[in-house]
């Protein structure tokens, strides 16, 4: 069937996009990159301070990577955006470790998750403080966004030979013929897994080693220190009240240390001290003997203990009384100071008031343990750097505070590390302690979906962002942080946004709110203001999950009957709505399918279905559809593509992003798709304002071209690409990619957080 022919709105886009007749040639373009202001929206796990250098503190992160800080701008530097999209799942940070004895070395181990064992853990050593990596691949896949995240660290250098490492794994089944403590004698080359030490169950329970700790007086300089400890957290230490063991032959042999807490305490971290104890945090497992909830959340009964490990490993109960018993949360976080004997903090985990609201603290000591103080009754927390936090509730929303690291050269100076970031520090012996954040520079938003907005009376915004667990943002200015995240509903995950191409002040998210019970549930909202204010479905129609993918499209009023929404959720039929999602009517589309509007005319949208490859057509404002192929006819289409798309201001034209390349049809995805030949992988794909001189939208490719991973532009439709990342800047693989319409050469990826990358050429 034959679709609709130009109008003159398509015309007006096409000027709006900076169209001509004939592409121009380029000098290949020079990139700069940064991200945009949000803020901590994620798990900041673990820190670590060198004793050895004033100032020198690194991080690490679940899924956004490691950092070093720089204290002479207060920022946190990123050490991963190198990584390349092979190796993307490291960004991860499963252990982070420093040589107490090189103030240079800093080694991490990355793999965001066990999976089936096929993504093999990266151990990333550097000689110059996280600038530079070598990197090697291990013989098992590691945990750095898994169930237990909290604990550690279970990567150590041996104190009194910089040469020796330990790495303790996880307890997955996907890794049961590898399992155990891995020794290196050579900076970490080469490693071998310690015979000996049979201990973890590989039945997937608790965090598996959850440290590893040294007694350096021990052993003397230049040789293996013989005194280890090891936590070992997994329900059959737990069930067994056998949480720690020890070997004083250098890890060749190992022995129960009996005593400590009752059955079902989980170790969470441990350091020693130059008092000659070794701490360690404890919590137990709300859902205990039923194989779950091992941190960070579902954590209670948190105890702290310490072991006389100067003489004959004699445990002590030091656990803060605090105000709740039982406590109904756990203890994780752990600082020893290196220097001060008997000065630590440990923080509460996994702690909720009776308003459902996170109330996490820090209890500081300096004297082992006999005495705490607690900081939260006198703390004032400084919110002022990210309004947007504190728009929809109070500031302790961001809970889980897993980490926390006191600067061995200033006794007023820590860091605590929660579920959005870090709060800092600088009066922590003062009677009432002031926190702000101190994130800056740590990025790691999950970005599940992009649009960059076409030009509407208002100018439009520069982008709008999808993000899991903050539900997302409508940024007015990429280098300021937002006011607020989206509301009037808030969610947990947007996971689909769409704009009306032709008035770009209408807008469409859908998603899930996994966090709010079931009468109180909003899979969506639409906006009439380009996303500044929000407005809840009347309905979530047939859908009890939500998510999914939507799509929009309207003539040049904003009235709702000339407005169309077609919404595919991942468990419910595909669905229309013609009054702004307060009712929905089942269209016949299969449930899941990617669905787009087209670029230039309001009255058509595609849908794909990925499992078959069948393309779906409406030329009705998605009222009626018919099929463009079939599974004995598939005019080219390939299954399982990842995504659908469309570029602003061009009618009929439409892409399909797909692990083997990228495919396109410029006849509103009637007849044959062709392949395009330069590219043999596509991850993600979007389009910005053209170049001068050129006839189409500038595109934006995350995939492989010429045998080449990379972020790639082409201003000739596809025929020619160029790389715009480098080496330093990959960040693992962009899954959402959008160029802006507004500014050529402007493209924003979701990497690290949201990404920025600029052109002038």
């Amino acid at each position: 069937m034959k679709l609709l022919a130009s109008t003159g709105v398509t015309a007006a886009l096409l000027a709006a996009f900076g169209m001509a007749c004939v592409p121009a040639a380029s000098a290949a373009p020079t990139y700069t990159w940064s991200n945009a202001k949000i803020g901590g929206t994620g798990y900041v796990d673990g820190f670590l301070a060198h004793p050895g250098q004033q100032g020198l503190f690194y991080a690490k992160t679940d899924v956004g990577g490691a950092y070093r800080y720089d204290a002479s701008t207060s920022t946190w530097i990123p050490l991963n955006d190198w990584l390349p999209p092979s190796l993307g799942y490291a960004m991860g940070v499963d252990s982070i470790a420093v040589d107490p004895s090189d103030a240079r070395k800093f080694y991490m181990v990355g793999g965001g998750g066990y999976g089936n064992g096929t993504d093999k853990a990266i151990f990333m050593a550097s000689n110059d403080q996280g600038r530079s990596f070598t990197t090697s691949t291990l013989q098992f896949s590691a945990g750095g966004n898994e169930s237990g995240r909290q604990a550690g660290e279970k990567l150590q250098v041996d104190p009194n030979n910089g040469n020796i490492l330990f790495y303790g794994t996880g307890n997955a089944s996907a890794n049961a013929a590898t399992n155990g403590i891995w020794k290196s004698v050579d900076g970490g080359q080469h490693w071998n897994r310690l015979p000996n030490f049979n201990v973890l169950t590989s039945d997937g329970t608790g965090a598996g080693i959850a440290f590893i700790a040294f007694r350096k007086e021990s052993g003397t300089s230049g040789n293996a220190t013989p005194t280890i400890y090891v936590g070992v957290n997994t329900q059959s230490a737990a069930d067994n009240g056998i949480p720690v063991y020890k070997s004083t032959d250098g890890g060749n042999s190992w022995s129960r240390l009996w005593g400590g807490p009752a059955a079902g305490a989980f170790p969470q971290r441990g350091q020693i001290g130059p008092d000659g104890y070794l701490y360690v945090t404890f919590a137990r497992a709300a859902n205990y003997g039923q194989g779950n909830n091992y941190g960070p959340g579902g954590l209670i009964g948190g105890e702290v203990w310490k072991i006389n490990v100067a003489s004959q490993d004699q445990w002590a109960d030091v656990t803060p009384n605090g105000p709740v018993s039982p406590k109904s949360y756990g203890f994780a976080g752990l600082s020893v100071d290196p220097w001060r004997p008997g000065w630590l903090t440990v923080n509460t985990i996994d702690w909720y008031a009776g308003t459902g609201a996170q109330v996490e603290t820090m209890y500081r000591s300096t004297d082992g343990g006999a005495h705490w103080t607690d900081i939260l009754p006198n703390a004032h927390f400084d919110t002022s750097a990210e309004p947007w936090r504190t728009a929809n509730g109070p500031v302790n929303d961001f809970g889980n505070w897993g980490g926390s690291i006191l600067d061995p050269y200033d006794v007023n100076h820590a860091f605590v590390s929660f579920g959005g970031g870090i709060w800092e520090t600088k009066n922590l012996t003062a009677a009432g302690t002031t926190w702000a954040y101190g994130e800056n520079g740590v990025a790691e938003t999950a970005i599940l979906d992009l649009k960059s907005p076409l030009p509407n009376v208002w100018n439009a915004y520069p982008v709008l962002t999808g993000a899991g667990d903050v539900c997302g943002f409508t940024h007015t200015d990429v280098n300021v942080y937002p006011q607020s995240p989206f509301t009037g509903p808030s969610c947990k995950d947007t996971w689909s946004l769409d704009y009306a191409k032709t008035d770009s002040r209408l807008v469409v998210r859908v998603g899930t709110d996994d966090w709010q019970p079931a009468a109180n549930k909003h899979f969506g909202a639409v906006s009439t203001n380009g996303g500044y204010s929000w407005q809840a479905f009347g309905s979530n129609g047939p859908s009890t999950a939500g998510g999914g993918h939507v799509a929009m499209s309207t003539d040049t009023s904003t009235n709702p009957a000339t407005t169309s929404i077609i919404w595919s959720t991942w468990t419910a039929p595909t669905v229309r709505s013609t009054d702004m999602g307060n009712s929905w009517q089942t269209i016949g589309v299969p449930k899941s399918a990617l669905i787009a509007s087209d670029g230039a005319d309001p009255t058509v949208f595609y849908a794909y279905d990925r499992p078959t490859g069948i393309l779906y057509l409406s030329n009705s404002r998605g009222a009626s559809w018919w099929a463009a192929n079939s599974s004995s006819n598939t005019n080219g289409i390939p299954a399982w593509s990842d995504n659908l798309v469309t570029p602003a201001g061009v009618r009929g034209d439409v892409w399909l992003v797909n692990w083997q390349g990228l495919y396109h049809n410029n006849n509103w995805g009637q007849g044959a798709w062709t392949k395009l030949a330069n590219v043999t992988a596509a991850k993600a794909l979007g389009f910005g304002k053209a170049a001068t001189g050129a006839s189409y939208p500038a595109m934006y490719l995350s995939g492989t071209v010429g045998g080449v991973q990379g972020i790639f532009r082409s201003t000739d439709t596809g025929q020619n690409w160029v790389r715009v990342d480098d080496a330093q800047h990959q960040y693992g693989a962009a899954t959402v990619i959008t160029g802006d319409p507004k500014e050529f050469g402007t493209l924003y990826l979701g990497g690290r957080g949201l990404i920025v990358g600029k052109s002038t050429n």
